[in-house]
C-alpha cells in the first residue's frame, strides 16, 4: 500500500493511487479479520450459549463497509484529477506488475486456509485480495494506455478500480447480512442434510429441518419420526446416528 501510494504520487498515476487505497483497505480488513477470527474462537459462555461464531459475520460486514467507503473515496479522488490527466512514469508500470503477482499469491494462500478451516471471513478476505489483484490489472491497463498516447486511460482505470472495490464490498456485505438475519443456507447444504437423513436406518420421516450459519459452523436441528413401537433407548440411538452422520 505504501509503495503503491508513493510511486503513484511520484509517477502522477491516478490509477496507482486508487490501487493504493484498495491495498490500504485490504490491510485494514486483515486487522478486522484477525480480530473476528480470535473472537469467534472464544468458547461459549452464559451470554453466548451458541458460541461466538457470529463475530466472524460481523467482521465480514465491517470489511464490506470499509470496501464500499474506500471505493467511494477513491472514485472521488480520481474524478477530481480527471481534468488534468498526466502520463504516469515507468515505475508505476513495474509497481502494478509486482502488485498483481503478490496479491494473486495471497488470494490462493488465503483461500486454501479458509477451505481447510471452514472460515467464511477468511474466504471473504481471500476475495478481497483477488479484487485487489484485479484492480491492479485495471491500473496496469490504464497506465499502459496512457503511455500509448491515451492519457485519459489512467483516470478511467482509476474509476474502474473504484467500481470494483464498491462491488466487492456490496457482495461481501450482502452475504454477511444473509447470515446475520439467519437466512436459510445454500440449497446444496439443505440437500446434503436430506440425503444424510435418507441414508440413516430407523428414520421413518422428519420435519422442521432447520439450519443456520454461525461463523465457520452450521447449526442444524430437526424433528425425527421413528417407529412408534421402538423403545426410547432405541429411538435415542437413531437420533445419535443422525447427529454423528451430520457432524
Amino acid at each position: 500500500a505504501i509503495a503503491k501510494g508513493l510511486i503513484g504520487v511520484i509517477a502522477h498515476s491516478s490509477a496507482l493511487i486508487a490501487d493504493a487505497g484498495h491495498s490500504f483497505s485490504d490491510l485494514l480488513s486483515d486487522i478486522v479479520t484477525l480480530w473476528a477470527v480470535r473472537m469467534a474462537g472464544i468458547p461459549k459462555d452464559e451470554n453466548h450459549p451458541y458460541g461466538h461464531g457470529k463475530f466472524e459475520t460481523v467482521g465480514s460486514f465491517v470489511v464490506a463497509l470499509m470496501l464500499v467507503f474506500t471505493g467511494i473515496g477513491v472514485a472521488w479522488h480520481v474524478l477530481n484529477k480527471m481534468v488534468s490527466s498526466e502520463v504516469p512514469g515507468i515505475p508505476a508500470l513495474w509497481m502494478v506488475i509486482i502488485a498483481i503477482v503478490v496479491k494473486e499469491a495471497l488470494f490462493h494462500l488465503t483461500r486454501m486456509v479458509s477451505r481447510l478451516s471452514g472460515s467464511r471471513i477468511l474466504l471473504a478476505n481471500a476475495w478481497h485480495h483477488r479484487s485487489d489483484a484485479i484492480s491492479s490489472v485495471a491500473a496496469l491497463v490504464g497506465i499502459a494506455g496512457a503511455h500509448l498516447g491515451v492519457p485519459m486511460m489512467d483516470p478511467i482505470a482509476g474509476v474502474l478500480v473504484a467500481g470494483l472495490i464498491v462491488k466487492a464490498g456490496i457482495d461481501i456485505g450482502y452475504e454477511s447480512l444473509r447470515e446475520l438475519t439467519d437466512e436459510i443456507p445454500e440449497e446444496e447444504v439443505i440437500n446434503e442434510l436430506k440425503k444424510i437423513l435418507a441414508d440413516v436406518e430407523g428414520v421413518d420421516n422428519y420435519h422442521e429441518l432447520r439450519a443456520r450459519r454461525m461463523g465457520p459452523n452450521l447449526l442444524v436441528d430437526m424433528h425425527i419420526k421413528v417407529d412408534s413401537m421402538m423403545s426410547i433407548s432405541a429411538a435415542h440411538q437413531v437420533a445419535e446416528r443422525v447427529r454423528v452422520q451430520i457432524l
